[in-house]
């Protein structure tokens, strides 16, 4: 037992250190598509038919507030986040959310790394 408990210490201990805080666009164009657009790329969360995080992590993704959400396609569009996340830089796809938060669009159209990577249509 006292294994056990060492082990998943171990397990959580590694998780948080592997965790990047990632800002930029949350961008949701359709339905089970979503990524992140930050200033180094963009990074998948989710493809419909194909990848996708886990439950878990997806429950972690920050609510969106409406009023930060710019539509670009009926109830779909882009909001402006930081996501405390585990990511696989060789595919460019995030394996793990462990939280975020969503920001005000303001604050990633002033930042220089990103505010030209609007995800308008």
């Amino acid at each position: 037992m006292k294994y056990l408990v060492l082990g998943v210490l171990c397990t959580l201990a590694f998780s948080a250190m592997s965790a990047e805080k990632r800002c930029g666009w949350l961008v949701n164009p359709t339905p089970a598509n979503l990524w992140l657009i930050d200033g180094t790329g963009t990074w998948t969360i989710s493809t419909q038919g194909t990848e996708s995080i886990n439950e878990d992590s997806m429950d972690k993704m920050p609510t969106i507030d409406e009023k930060e959400f710019v539509r670009t396609n009926g109830d779909y569009g882009f909001s402006c986040v930081c996501l405390s996340v585990q990511v696989d830089k060789k595919k460019s796809n995030i394996r793990n959310v462990y939280g975020g938060e969503q920001l005000l669009l303001k604050q990633c159209l002033e930042d220089p790394e990103i505010r030209n990577k609007v995800p308008l249509p």
